[in-house]
């Protein structure tokens, strides 16, 4: 099993020091070490654990936790009163280690203990709780033993230890023990960590007049909604009304559609319906409730809402309330479908199919992957929002992170000859979630971390360029002008090592580690279009894959000294059909060059030691 992936975890210390522990119990303290704050953290890993498990709030769980000398091998107890259990805890707060049989037998001993109602034997935090602990004891219907770690998982020993003993306990005769062990692994703290920063499912009563159903192949809803109901749903809910389509409100006046919506509801509000596309909706549960009135509405009762089709008109609607708050828009009706799309991947589909009222760019369909909001979280973590759907705005004093900023530099990071070409010519592909250099780019494995060291590169990489531009005169700036991509590739795949590092660097931070390469790779960028141009103009130059490609591998050549290599002038030579810009080659400089750099970083830390 997995351990804690390594981006994660300066988020999860920071959030265990700002909401648990300053509501744990008192260190007890030995020989001066009370005030340890690895220990701190490591304690408030327990009340995180409970408080993802069960809901508590931070307070409550944070004073359940007994982590400290003596403790006996628990670290916090806790009972649900719904179930009837008590839940005995023990966590492993490391992320390289399994937990292994020393900490198994430790955990035995203490619930034998616990079990025994041998409390002299536990510390004073645990005395210190002794009647809510005790009343749990009689009150419980079922013991249960609860292993919490960020490590790679239980150890096999570990794990038969604990059975052997579980099992000899109920035996002599604890039949409310449980034998099998309940896990809260790494894997469960990273989706814990996601979840926190989500956005919150709409569960809602949706008013449909004149309602249809059908069941076959799917559960959906066919009917006639109020304009007023659902402008209630938007002013209550906002943007996460509409968490699964592929963009939020474009504005009023784009193309017409919106401001046209707002003129008839304003003129004939009556005609509405026959004006409109209508409403899509999806859900992971649709269910019609009972018909109340007549001729009324039927509510129909939607878990996990989204509106997939129909923003414009809803948005449009709401500000056109707002602007004219008297207006009598009572009559105004839309067609409305809703469909159970359940828990799978269908609701894209119908996402996809029905979005068509506005004309759609093929880069908004970036919105339906998974892998963006997974990147949106991760990235929220370090206080950084990411805006991969059209019309996202952060916060003011929030950083923030487009889309095509990342697909830039998460392109340039692909030691790929081709790049710079097409970034140039087709830089849309890149957020096409159908192409090739979207799949590329975006992979499921991409860290959110890792995703903001990319921009900050990148970003660092485009200000020198600026910088070099505006100071140098031509025809030397023009060269800098449309060298962009193309030494932001030989930067960044220099760098490769610390983008890769979970640990964010700044944009400034950066700046010092690549400036000297920079301006190297710029002069030397210079000499060989000199020399290699023939008089050709930057602007079309760069636009010839087959001359910025030849470029590029001459610049990295030079730059490593490796124009006498006979690895290189043999790949030079070998020239492939299927590889006309010899990409064989320029990977081959990505590997050399990173190589290089490790070195050169190996050697900057020895020399960095105190002799």
């Amino acid at each position: 099993m997995a351990a804690l992936q390594s981006q994660f975890l300066a988020p999860l210390k920071e959030l265990l020091q700002q909401r648990f522990v300053p509501h744990l119990p008192p260190l007890l303290g030995q020989g001066g070490r009370e005030d340890l704050p690895e220990k701190q953290i490591a304690r408030a890993f327990n009340a995180y654990v409970l408080q993802t498990r069960f809901g508590v709030d931070a307070k409550l769980a944070a004073q359940s936790v007994l982590d400290d000398y003596n403790d006996q091998g628990i670290d916090a107890i806790y009972f649900e009163e719904g179930s009837r259990t008590l839940f005995v805890v023990q966590s492993k707060f490391k992320t390289r280690e399994q937990f292994l049989l020393p900490e198994a037998q430790s955990l035995m001993t203490g619930v034998e203990l616990l079990l025994d109602k041998n409390f002299q034997a536990f510390n004073q935090n645990f005395n210190n709780r002794r009647d809510y602990i005790e009343n749990a004891l009689d009150e419980c219907d079922s013991i249960q033993v609860l292993i919490a770690y960020t490590g790679s998982g239980i150890a096999g020993t570990s794990n038969n230890e604990m059975q052997r003993k579980l099992t000899a306990l109920v035996e002599r005769g604890e039949t409310q023990l449980q034998v099998q062990v309940e896990e809260f692994s790494a894997q469960d703290v990273e989706e814990a960590l996601r979840a926190e920063q989500a956005i919150s499912a709409v569960n809602e009563k949706v008013a449909v007049y004149k309602c249809a159903t059908t069941s076959e192949p799917r559960n959906a809803v066919f009917g006639v909604a109020k304009v007023n109901d659902l402008v209630s749903l938007h002013n209550k809910h906002g943007k996460a009304l509409y968490e699964k389509n592929i963009r939020y409100f474009i504005g009023a006046g784009r193309r017409g559609v919106n401001s046209a919506i707002k003129q008839t509801l304003l003129t004939n509000p009556q005609d509405f319906f026959f004006l409109n596309n209508g409403i899509t909706m999806v859900g992971n549960h649709v269910e019609p409730k009972r018909l109340q009135n007549k001729g009324g509405p039927r509510n129909i009762q939607v878990l996990g809402l989204s509106v997939v089709n129909g923003a414009q008109t809803i948005a449009s609607a709401a500000q056109f309330m707002r602007e004219n708050p008297d207006a009598d828009i009572s009559q105004a009706q839309v067609m409305v479908t809703i469909i159970n799309t359940g828990n799978d991947a269908f609701h894209k589909q119908v996402t996809k199919a029905r979005n068509l009222q506005n004309p759609v760019d093929l880069a908004n369909f970036a919105a339906l992957d998974d892998t963006q909001e997974r990147l949106r979280q991760e990235m929220k973590m370090f206080g950084v929002e990411y805006l991969y759907r059209p019309q996202q705005t952060a916060a003011a004093g929030i950083r923030s992170i487009t889309i095509d900023t990342l697909a830039k530099a998460l392109a340039c990071m692909q030691a790929d000859v081709r790049v710079p070409y097409q970034l140039k010519a087709e830089p849309s592909k890149f957020t096409n979630q159908e192409s090739a250099e979207y799949q590329a780019i975006f992979s499921t494995d991409l860290q959110g971390a890792v995703a903001i060291n990319a921009v900050n590169c990148y970003l660092a990489i485009q200000g020198l360029c600026t910088a070099a531009e505006r100071s140098n005169p031509s025809p030397e700036k023009l060269v800098y002008r449309h060298f962009t991509y193309c030494i932001t590739t030989l930067v960044m795949a220099q760098f490769h090592g610390t983008i890769n590092d979970p640990k964010i660097s700044d944009q400034a931070v950066f700046e010092g580690l690549i400036s000297r390469a920079f301006d190297e790779l710029r002069q030397q960028f210079f000499d060989s279009f000199t020399t290699l141009a023939l008089g050709s103009a930057p602007h079309a130059y760069f636009k010839r894959l087959g001359d910025t490609a030849r470029l590029m591998q001459t610049v990295w050549i030079n730059h490593l000294n490796l124009a006498e290599s006979p690895a290189v002038v043999a790949k030079q030579e070998r020239l492939q059909a299927n590889d006309p810009h010899n990409q064989n080659l320029f990977s081959y400089l990505a590997v050399q060059v990173q190589r290089q750099q490790g070195q050169n970083a190996q050697a900057a830390n020895r020399q960095a030691q105190p002799a």
